[in-house]
């Protein structure tokens, strides 16, 4: 009778998405601002796709499966691949920042995100465009390098968020101008006139840069699971806070705030307009 291989340890986990992200970023960069290569094209649902996107998440999902037969997969592209171990799966978004891709502007990543019963226990976020990889492990902490990085899960600048305690004093970053000064009733344009600072740094990169102490929020208000997962755990790894509007952290609301915490509460009751 043989024995069940032991489960892999988060470290583990975190260093094949590593590696998985090494391989993304070597296709990305292939197409990247590569003429037609880099067509974006539309969708059934009005989202954007290239022959990035596609290629990525076919590589990743196989790799994935060459290594975790039973591990269930959700991806932007192909959607969700049931495996047998229900409690676990990969969550993919090839290219997040389609569009910015297909206009050769460098905003863009792809995001590698493994959750275990509904929590997110690794994350990365690999930029090669901007020259930059973020990830973190449930209980290991939340790290940023420079590209090309062949330090694994070893090495790179541990990364925090910071003190501000005040909306006030905060630099508050959003996606979409039209979908966040709409949401809420409008209450979200009052939060960002208030702020010291507004800016849209749009799709991962904001939700980067609070974790990197740059920012103090991070506000969205349509997303979708692949958009987030791996940023949940790189966020609160760093110390900070992603929820809904009701203050939980989940990556399955279709909107999220993301902060440094101090100012948390505070963003929260006013977009709800407690």
């Amino acid at each position: 009778m043989t024995s069940e291989p032991p489960e892999a340890t988060t470290g583990e986990l975190l260093a094949f998405a590593m590696e998985l992200a090494d391989v993304a970023d070597e296709i990305t960069m292939r197409y990247y601002r590569a003429g037609d290569a880099t067509e974006v094209k539309e969708k059934a649902d009005r989202s954007l796709v290239t022959l990035a996107d596609l290629e990525v998440e076919a590589e990743l999902r196989r790799r994935i499966l060459e290594r975790f037969p039973t591990h269930s997969i959700l991806g932007e592209e192909e959607g969700y691949h049931a495996g047998s171990e229900g409690s676990v799966r990969w969550i993919i978004d090839p290219v997040d920042g389609t569009n910015s891709y297909g206009r050769g502007i460098p905003i863009w990543a792809t995001l590698i995100a493994f959750q275990r019963d509904g929590v997110s226990s690794v994350g990365v976020a690999s930029a090669p465009a901007l020259g930059t990889r973020w990830w973190a492990g449930r209980g290991l902490g939340a790290y940023r390098a420079a590209l090309p990085y062949e330090g694994g899960t070893v090495g790179g600048e541990r990364i925090h968020v910071s003190s501000i305690e005040a909306v006030a004093d905060a630099q508050m970053l959003y996606g979409s101008f039209r979908l966040t000064l709409n949401a809420w009733g409008g209450r979200t344009a009052a939060l960002l006139q208030s702020a010291w600072r507004a800016r849209s740094f749009s799709d991962f990169w904001g939700h980067c840069l609070v974790a990197e102490g740059s920012a103090e929020a991070m506000i969205e208000a349509e997303i979708s699971p692949w958009d987030i997962a791996a940023m949940i755990v790189i966020v609160e790894e760093a110390g900070g806070i992603l929820t809904d509007l009701e203050g939980a952290p989940t990556i399955e609301a279709g909107h999220c705030i993301t902060s440094n915490g101090h100012i948390h509460d505070e963003v929260l009751r006013r977009l709800r307009g407690d």
